[in-house]
């Protein structure tokens, strides 16, 4: 398994990115290789001269949803392209909220994900759980909803605001157990990391392109079992209608593609032009490959952290996010960027998310600030 610093020289990704050292903040937008800006400044000087086709553009985000959906083993017709993965999780729970039944979700949720089931389920039927972002925290809400029934369950692949990684099997086992669906985000994990789970088995996956997938932000995905697709799209757009190559987008009737893709909206053209070169370079490195990569960087950052007495997140499975309690994170964050180290400030915490163009550097930056007694992590 390649786990070390020699990796991204094995697989020439040094060369894929610009010379960057201590950027720890993929959790909040990642870094995209040079082929997705070098193709972005191509098709920005078109626009500018006129030359360019947005035919062309188009093109991409359909190659997009190609990469994407073999990315996570599942059909292209099942994934949305969408500009923010918003609208897409407000289909599911409207399809959700005509069911019976609670849906499970962390208190910390991030809003993305949180705030369509609350618009359309309503607080009254959320079963809400609190405590580590951990796989038993889920089921504890599973077996506490059980009286009035489990409509679906709601989490994060890799938790946002403190990078913990559930154990997302034992979660769907015990939802299976109700006849629950699994929502996930996974905005913090592809790309970097895997699901841990067949996909399939997942009700819907959900994922910003701007994070682990190193394009620009507009470029999002969801993946959606078709069961969990119920009536018109709430926000039906032309790019979903399934007569469009027909009569264009002018006239009734509303005849959306079935499928997830009958969510799509129209396309942010500039930020496909750009995603889809992050995801043929990702596609290049193996899931394992990059997995392996970020996991021991974060487990180094997770054990030097312990050696000066610093405790990170609670976590099912090694991650590539590690977070530690501060007094004060945002002065933390402020003394890291003067040592060149960029990081997050999330609920308490401050936070460190690896990717491809990390090294142990970037570790050795943080533990040195870290170590330092007046930065009062704790």
């Amino acid at each position: 398994m390649l786990e070390r610093d020699d990796m991204r020289e094995q697989l020439n990704v040094r060369a894929a990115f610009a010379d960057v050292r201590g950027y720890l903040d993929t959790p909040s937008v990642g870094l995209p290789p040079l082929a997705a800006t070098d193709r972005l400044r191509e098709a920005v000087r078109g626009w500018e001269t006129g030359t360019a086709d947005y035919g062309d553009w188009e093109r991409d985000a359909e190659e997009c949803r190609a990469a994407f959906a073999a990315m996570l083993g599942v059909a292209p017709a099942d994934v949305a392209l969408v500009a923010s993965i918003v609208p897409a999780v407000a289909a599911v729970a409207s399809g959700l909220a005509r069911r019976g039944g609670d849906v499970v979700a962390h208190r910390a949720e991030f809003r993305s994900l949180l705030l369509p089931f609350l618009a359309h389920v309503g607080e009254d039927r959320i079963r809400w759980v609190d405590g580590p972002y951990v796989a038993a925290t889920f089921t504890a809400g599973i077996d506490a909803a059980a009286d009035r029934g489990v409509a679906a369950v709601v989490c994060s692949s890799v938790s946002s605001h403190d990078g913990g990684r559930p154990d997302l099997p034992r979660v769907v086992d015990a939802a299976d157990a109700y006849g629950a669906g699994v929502v996930v985000d996974a905005t913090q994990s592809l790309g970097v990391a895997g699901l841990g789970i067949d996909a399939t088995r997942l009700g819907a996956v959900f994922c910003a392109g701007y994070k682990g997938l190193l394009g620009p932000r507009g470029a999002a995905y969801a993946y959606v079992r078709p069961d969990l697709l119920e009536g018109p799209p709430p926000a039906p757009s032309p790019y979903g209608m399934a007569d469009a190559p027909v009569v264009g987008a002018y006239g009734p009737p509303l005849a959306p593609r079935p499928g997830a893709s009958g969510l799509d909206g129209s396309p942010a053209w500039l930020c496909w032009v750009g995603a889809l070169p992050a995801l043929r370079f990702l596609a290049e490195v193996p899931e394992e490959h990059r997995e392996a990569h970020t996991v021991y960087l974060a487990e180094r950052l997770r054990a030097g952290l312990a050696e000066a007495g610093f405790s990170a997140q609670d976590t099912d499975a090694a991650g590539p996010v590690v977070s530690v309690e501060a007094a004060e994170p945002s002065a933390v964050v402020a003394a890291l960027r003067e040592a060149r180290v960029r990081a997050a400030a999330r609920r308490g915490r401050v936070r460190f998310g690896f990717h491809l163009y990390n090294s142990t550097y970037d570790v050795e930056r943080v533990l040195a600030v870290l170590r330092a007694p007046h930065q009062g992590a704790r």
